[in-house]
């Protein structure tokens, strides 16, 4: 396919492998045999499919409604990203469970620990009859593509897929209620203006009672459209956590700033900004000082501190309570997951 591709005039971007240009007025997404076109106009994308015709034997579906589970759907002049037919799909599944209706994925102070986990023979007999890794892996497939509001409870719930206890197993049930009765929520993705790229990061500090690592997420946004998210465990927290998300927006930059070379230039001008709660780790990532406390940090780490002396992006201080990452590793109040909501999914 590539090297069809290639023949065929169409470049391929440095830093993605399926994305390509076709004379800078069409964008050819591709997936194994699935292939997505945006072009400027319909006469230029209807150009590419007579194109590829001669090439290929295409069967042409009309107008991209769904994609490996994701379905997109237009609404007065807005386009907008969900999973719900999946989602319905999930819950039908597991209906004879009989999972609680929710409003969190997963509340506020509940405690879970491998000491919940089953260590007798007949306990772990009996947990061999729930779905638990099937289930949570639907689930995470679905925080990774639409719903960024359940990462933390779909990472937290991942720790016990192993050996899980009835007690995870409860609570796995909740968060696929809670997911159903918010299965209306949806990525909009025409909530773009000033091409503004914002990366929130942030960290909770030991917060596995087992193992006692620390906690990390962050989440990219251009302008209000989230882009890119992720949930972790991590060995240190803000000035790691604050790495790990500064090397996925180095990554999105690359990509977009290509993009810019190969269409109009004029019409694309990238703000990058990196937002965290912890001012000592802000402190720290502008310094070169070392000291007792950070002595232990591996070198790699410090990667953070070369982009930001480059001016890649801006690190700048947020509150607690603006800082949406927050809802990455930790349970929230449902005044706060509102208010983060309202953040990624718009009016909630």
């Amino acid at each position: 396919m590539n090297t069809t591709l290639d023949r065929l005039k169409f470049r391929k971007l440095k830093w993605v492998n399926c994305v390509y240009f076709y004379q800078n007025n069409v964008v050819l997404l591709l997936y194994v045999d699935d292939i997505i076109l945006i072009g400027k106009s319909n006469d230029y994308v209807n150009k590419v499919i007579e194109l590829l015709k001669c090439h290929f034997d295409l069967r042409i579906l009309g107008k991209t409604q769904k994609l490996l589970g994701v379905e997109f759907q237009e609404l007065d002049g807005n386009l907008f990203m969900h999973q719900n037919d999946y989602i319905n799909k999930i819950c039908e599944l597991y209906k004879e469970f009989n999972f609680p209706v929710s409003s969190l994925p997963i509340a506020k102070g509940t405690v879970l620990s491998k000491l919940q986990c089953p260590s007798t023979s007949v306990e772990i007999t009996e947990m061999k009859n729930y779905p638990y890794r099937s289930l949570l892996g639907s689930l995470s497939y679905i925080a990774s593509r639409t719903r960024p509001d359940i990462s933390y409870a779909v990472n937290i719930l991942s720790q016990f897929q192993e050996n899980p206890g009835i007690i995870h197993w409860n609570i796995l049930l909740k968060l696929l209620g809670y997911l159903s009765t918010t299965r209306g929520l949806q990525l909009n993705l025409s909530r773009v203006s000033d091409l503004n790229v914002e990366c929130y990061s942030d960290a909770d500090f030991a917060a596995n009672r087992d193992d006692r690592v620390s906690i990390g997420g962050f989440i990219i946004l251009l302008d209000e459209v989230p882009i890119s998210w992720r949930t972790s465990k991590q060995k240190c927290a803000e000035y790691v956590s604050l790495t790990d998300a500064s090397k996925e927006l180095l990554w999105i930059q690359r990509i977009l700033e290509e993009c810019k070379k190969v269409l109009d230039k004029s019409l694309f001008t990238f703000k990058y900004a990196v937002y965290c709660d912890n001012q000592a780790a802000i402190n720290f990532s502008n310094s070169c000082i070392e000291n007792m406390r950070t002595k232990h940090i591996d070198i790699k780490y410090h990667f953070l501190r070369d982009l930001i002396f480059k001016e890649y992006f801006e690190l700048k201080y947020i509150c607690t309570k603006k800082n949406v990452a927050d809802i990455f590793t930790k349970a929230q109040t449902k005044f706060k997951l509102k208010s983060f909501l309202d953040k990624i999914f718009g009016v909630y």
